[in-house]
């Protein structure tokens, strides 16, 4: 039971890198560097750390962690964190990073070493004398009890290792140390996790732990669910334990990393993971560098917000995507059977759902998927989404037969199928026109109705939301005839803050965004989502300027004042 806590972290870790990497079994593709991934070197092949921990340079951190402090609002509490640090650092080299690393000891019990650098030793225990007085064990080894518990030291070179167990001083992790530098090279915190470092044994019973809690959440749920919605649980249960399983004993590593860069002016998060040496996952990544996108040409950076995502499902992996969609539909089928008029009309929806999912497979097993999207305000609202798909023929066929039904069913919607072509693409209209309790706000952003265009092609369709949809649909297929084909981005965003507060603002005036806006700074005001490949896997980065972060804080100033508060 000691390693409850560890199963639902290394587990829970393990999803979130499956999820961001390569679920459901989904690899990202290459695309145009965009920043300098940082290395994933192993930190030593005769290693033993589960986890490594490294801090940045005092020297280095303070100031930034002050520079971000007072973006927010906060430069005041920054002295207080300065003095707080700099009372119980006396002694501690501010040149040279920090590290912790944890091993699992006997029963896969966590043991931290912390490792400090040291240039006055004398100076650093005098400063703790307030928690007690350090005892000299002699070679170089200290104690100090803290309440009921006795904290290690052991001074080897210009280094001060710290532990609870004494035993832990014993082994050193030297080769983790040297690495240090390396991992706060362009971080302030970098969090290493080494997958392949956790026993065997403790992988089984971490699974094992997972499978008991996932059956106890069946049982919890058996009386409130009917058998279709149970087997539909139990399937998407079963594959998400398969994926963590697969995460784990492909995955040789991930990592998290935390970067203040003023003179960038922005703060960035990386995320990343390495997969073990001929693992599925790493020949998926070593395939995928030649990847190329036939879309990405079609949304612009000038947007408000812009997305462009590449993936590719391996073959293998097909199965599991029909296995949870089939579980899906399961509980769409009920939903469908609740809510349907009668039972007709019922089996007319689920006809369509399978279509609409037949479709959805179809793409998949052509092994790549590629999307776009893009939210402008200029000169309104205007939505566009565009996504490969296996035969585009299909989805006209869908649409033609869903614009039958519901005239059959006099529903108010307007659809013109081929009023035309454009580049290649057949375009097509529907007008969905709101209802008279629709409020000002809606109408004033897309009129009294809603248009909408859809353009669809062999190999894709495109979607267009706004009183521009037409118009903005041409935009958009222009810039996908004038790029053709292009290095794939396996994920790219852009989001545009000011954009954004302008066109909340042009709806209804609001005193938070007023002070949101007020505080942006031109030209620095972006959040963005970059994501590359490296050796046997990928980092994916975000960014955050530092426009950004003074607008949170202009906003949440603003709206104290409105409550009558403040800071």
């Amino acid at each position: 039971m000691r390693l409850r806590w560890l199963a639902m972290a290394g587990l829970s870790a393990a999803s979130l890198v499956s999820a961001s990497t390569f679920a459901p079994s989904v690899a990202w593709g290459q695309g145009t560097k965009t920043f300098e991934a940082p290395s994933l070197e192993s930190s030593g092949e005769t290693s033993n750390e589960v986890v490594t921990v490294a801090v940045a340079p005092l020297d280095r951190l303070l100031p930034n962690i002050t520079h971000v402090m007072r973006l927010v609002g906060a430069g005041a509490q920054s002295g207080l964190v300065n003095q707080a640090v700099n009372g119980y650092t006396n002694g501690v080299d501010r040149s040279r990073p920090i590290g912790a690393f944890v091993t699992l000891g006997e029963a896969g019990v966590p043991v931290t070493v912390a490792s400090l650098p040291i240039s006055d030793l004398e100076g650093f225990l005098g400063g703790l004398e307030l928690f007690g007085e350090a005892e000299d064990l002699g070679d170089g080894l200290y104690s100090m009890s803290i309440g009921p518990n006795t904290i290690f030291a052991q001074e080897k070179g210009d280094w001060l290792y710290v532990s609870s167990s004494e035993e832990a001083l014993e082994s050193l992790p030297s080769e983790g140390v040297s690495t240090l530098d390396r991992m706060v090279a362009k971080n302030d915190l970098w969090v290493e996790v080494n997958v392949q470092n956790i026993p065997d044994d403790l992988v089984d019973l971490l699974s094992s732990q997972m499978r008991a809690g996932f059956e106890q959440a069946m049982e919890a749920q058996a009386g409130d669910m009917s058998d279709e919605e149970l087997e539909a649980s139990r399937a998407q249960g079963e594959q998400l334990m398969k994926n963590l399983e697969d995460a784990i004993a492909g995955t040789e590593k991930f990592v998290i990393g935390l970067g203040i860069r003023p003179k960038e002016k922005t703060v960035t998060i990386d995320s990343g993971a390495k997969f073990v040496s001929g693992s599925r996952f790493a020949k998926q990544m070593d395939s995928l560098k030649s990847a190329k996108a036939a879309m990405s040409g079609g949304v612009s950076d000038e947007s408000m917000m812009s997305l462009k995502s590449y993936s590719i499902v391996a073959p293998e992996d097909v199965a599991q995507v029909e296995s949870t969609l089939e579980s899906s539909l399961k509980t769409a089928y009920k939903s469908i059977e609740d809510s349907a008029k009668d039972e007709a009309s019922a089996d007319r929806a689920k006809a369509y759902l399978d279509r609409l999912v037949g479709i959805l497979v179809d793409s998949i097993k052509q092994g790549s998927m590629e999307s776009i999207a893009s939210v402008s305000t200029n000169p309104s609202l205007n939505i566009f989404l565009g996504i490969s798909v296996a035969d585009g023929t299909q989805v006209e066929a869908l649409a033609k037969d869903l614009a039958g039904e519901l005239k059959n069913e006099n529903v108010p919607v307007t659809v013109e199928l081929k009023t035309g072509t454009y580049k290649g693409v057949t375009l097509h209209k529907v007008a969905v026109p709101l209802p008279e309790e629709a409020e000002d706000a809606a109408r004033k952003v897309f009129g009294d109705e809603v248009n909408i265009s859809i353009g669809t092609s062999p190999k894709a369709i495109y979607l267009s939301v706004g009183k521009t949809a037409e118009a903005s649909l041409k935009s958009a297929l222009d810039g996908v005839a004038a790029k053709p084909s292009a290095a794939a981005d396996p994920i790219r965003m852009r989001l545009d803050m000011s954009q954004l507060l302008n066109f909340i603002q042009s709806i209804e005036s609001n005193p938070v965004v007023d002070g949101m806006l007020s505080a942006l700074s031109a030209g620095d005001d972006q959040i963005m989502i970059d994501s590359q490949l490296i050796d046997r896997g990928s980092v994916t980065r975000l960014t955050i300027q530092e426009g950004v972060l003074k607008a949170i804080s202009g906003g949440v100033t603003a709206g104290m004042a409105a409550q009558g508060g403040g800071f």
